[in-house]
């Protein structure tokens, strides 16, 4: 939806940066130092006095910060420079009330945010005086108290720093009257699968760094990068988790520690225990093994149990964890398998916060309470906005029986209070358009669907819609059949959608129509939200390796998602079903944790299907299950299932001011 040129609807973070007397004219006034200051209506901060701090004496504090935390190395004349600003800012008490390490902390940040992956060396250039100049509040030259300056939590919206100096260069204050002016149709973006920016994980650097443009047909070796990425971005999470984490001080306990063996050193070491971490694959002789970067070995699971019991699905292409014993066979026994542990969006923010996956401006620690003002002000005006809602409507089969009437009664529900997205997943016919003829009539269902869109203008005019394809739309499914194709895969032909297209030109609301790639992504404001439509369900119980039942069944609550909706309080078989397609989902931190012939995938587009660092929401949409929402580690996830199911309409209302979702449903 355009925006009104008369007045400007986005919040000040967003205009063009100018230059902090641009910004505040009021400060080009000069006045006598020794006359009062007027009056301001919030509490001035007690002035502090700026002390000189040695460089040896910062030095180890910096250390600790740029060096342990953000992975930067600090040069002299940087040190020099954070010296000065650390003493003008925070005083003489800068070590011991904290306030010099967050200021140190919020200048690594912003480096980071500016600098990219590339900005590993901190010098004393322009570039770190940009950032310290962005981290001044105007109007108090000397400083801020510690609970005033880096406190974020408790600074209300309306009391965020005047001037243009805030972090992230912020314009002005964000006032509670701009946020209520915000149009949410200005921070929503839909990434295509084929448009989306690729990092790749650099394991020596540890870091996510720019890499080249995909390609269709990509050479050789990408087919094993894909899997070592895989494997180093799950290990350098394991790894990081308090289970694998070495202590500080060597002790008696010590040993007890947990410590993943590469397959390479079991070598000679029969008749011992390890713990390994690596792939589950078939060899060409039909036996099970594991792979890791190091090799291979063929693993024993006649005495096998998982953690927790019948708690995830384990198939080849799986990454897991094992606990067992090298044999003299060469073979590696194994007692018990379990997933590599998730890892929570606001733990990554910790680690990769200066990154933006999306492309869209938002970086990754803008969603969570450490990302800085400019992070506080996108959240307060996404939670501001409570009557925003999003559709997700699955297996909308334009052919199929009902089908119309049932789309006719969900956006009768939103005529008067239009969604601000509605998203439409196929398949949109019930066979593949290969084996059913000709384009002819696949296009004749879309205009059907363009013939029922005129009758509803406020959705049209308001709504941004958005279709996702399935396995049976074109034209992946003439040389399929229907079966599963590669993913990432294109959208819809435009050739079979100038009808819709019409609809909402003739509504001023051209670019309100997506066709979109499956998988995609939605921004907005600081969330994400990841879009897939596969029948995974089915696939993991075709390929599922099963275990031994232990003699003591145990089931750890802890590591189950907790269920929301529809499906809280019991725990039957269908709840059991989504509980387990969740937490391998999310667990594996890939949409499509198979091996290449059974789901195949196109080598160089991987991080289209990654789920590291976990987006905000996921929308698995599977027809072969019913409708469920769930939350697992912080992240949302649903699925609306099939559109029509005996004479009932159902979909998965979303608000994004909370983050929860719901099913609807409703007789047609």
């Amino acid at each position: 939806m355009p925006l009104d040129k008369g007045k400007s609807k986005v919040p000040t973070f967003f205009r063009p940066k100018l230059p902090w007397a641009t910004l505040n004219p009021s400060s080009q006034q000069t006045s006598d130092p020794y006359e009062p200051l007027p009056q301001s209506t919030r509490p001035q901060p007690p002035r502090i006095l700026a002390v000189e701090i040695p460089l040896n004496v910062l030095r180890p504090v910096a250390f600790r910060v740029f060096t342990k935390k953000h992975n930067l190395t600090l040069k002299s004349d940087a040190l020099a420079l954070l010296c000065s600003f650390v003493g003008r800012r925070c005083g003489a008490e800068w070590r011991d009330s904290g306030a010099g390490e967050k200021l140190l902390d919020e200048v690594a940040r912003q480096w980071r945010r500016n600098e990219g992956a590339n900005g590993v060396l901190v010098d004393g250039g322009e570039g770190l005086k940009r950032v310290i100049r962005g981290l001044e509040v105007g109007g108090d030259s000397v400083g801020m108290s510690r609970e005033t300056s880096f406190d974020i939590t408790g600074v209300p919206s309306s009391a965020l720093y005047d001037g243009g100096g805030g972090i992230g260069d912020i314009g002005a204050t964000a006032q509670a009257s701009e946020l209520e002016d915000v149009e949410p149709c200005a921070y929503l973006k839909v990434v295509d699968a084929f448009s989306q920016p690729k990092f790749a994980y650099n394991p020596l650097k540890k870091q996510f760094e720019k890499a080249p443009k995909p390609s269709l047909l990509p050479p050789p070796q990408t087919k094993t990068q894909l899997f070592r990425t895989r494997y180093n971005l799950l290990h350098q999470r394991l790894l990081r988790t308090e289970a694998f984490q070495l202590p500080t001080f060597s002790t008696a306990s010590s040993s007890s520690v947990n410590r993943l063996t590469p397959i390479s050193n079991l070598l000679g070491r029969s008749g011992q225990s390890f713990l390994l971490f690596g792939m589950l694959g078939v060899s060409p002789s039909g036996l099970l093994i594991l792979l890791d970067p190091s090799g291979e070995i063929v693993l024993d699971l006649s005495v096998a149990t998982a953690i927790p019991e019948d708690g995830s699905w384990f198939t080849p292409g799986c990454f897991c964890i094992l606990d067992g014993a090298f044999e003299e066979t060469g073979k590696f026994t194994v007692f018990t398998v379990g997933q590599p542990s998730a890892e929570r969006r606001a733990t990554s923010a910790e680690v990769f916060g200066h990154v933006d996956f999306l492309g869209n401006g938002v970086t990754l620690d803008m969603s969570v309470s450490s990302g800085g003002q400019q992070g506080r002000i996108l959240r307060n005006a996404e939670k501001s906005l409570e009557d925003v809602k999003h559709l997700f409507i699955g297996e909308v089969e334009l052919d199929g029986k009902g089908t119309l009437e049932a789309l006719r009664k969900v956006f009768s529900e939103y005529e008067t209070e239009p969604p601000l997205v509605v998203v439409l997943m196929g398949n949109f016919c019930t066979v593949a358009m290969g084996s059913s003829g000709g384009s002819v009539g696949y296009k004749e269902y879309f205009d059907q669907l363009a013939s029922l869109l005129q009758d509803f203008p406020a959705l049209t005019s308001s709504s941004t819609f958005i279709f996702v394809p399935g396995d049976n739309d074109p034209w992946a499914s003439t040389f399929s059949g229907g079966a599963s194709t590669t993913l990432p895969r294109k959208p819809i032909p435009e050739i079979f959608t100038t009808r819709i297209k019409r609809v909402f030109t003739q509504s001023r609301n051209s670019n309100s129509v997506v066709w979109a790639s499956n998988p995609c992504r939605i921004g907005y404001f600081t969330q994400e939200m990841v879009i897939c439509r596969d029948d995974i369900f089915s696939r993991f119980q075709r390929n599922a390796i099963n275990f031994k039942k232990p003699d003591h069944p145990m089931e750890d609550a802890l590591s189950q998602p907790e269920a929301t909706g529809d499906g809280e309080g019991g725990v039957d078989v269908e709840t059991k079903n989504v509980r387990k397609l969740v937490k391998t989902i999310i667990d594996q931190g890939f949409l499509s944790p198979f091996s290449i012939p059974t789901r195949p995938i196109l080598w160089d587009y991987w991080h289209t299907l990654s789920l590291y660092p976990l987006p905000s929401t996921l929308v698995i949409a599977d027809p072969r299950m019913q409708p469920f929402v769930i939350t697992y580690e912080s992240c949302h996830v649903m699925n609306p299932g099939k559109l029509v199911q005996r004479r009932m309409a159902r979909w998965v209302e979303y608000s994004p001011s909370i983050g929860k979702g719901k099913v609807c449903q409703v007789g047609f």
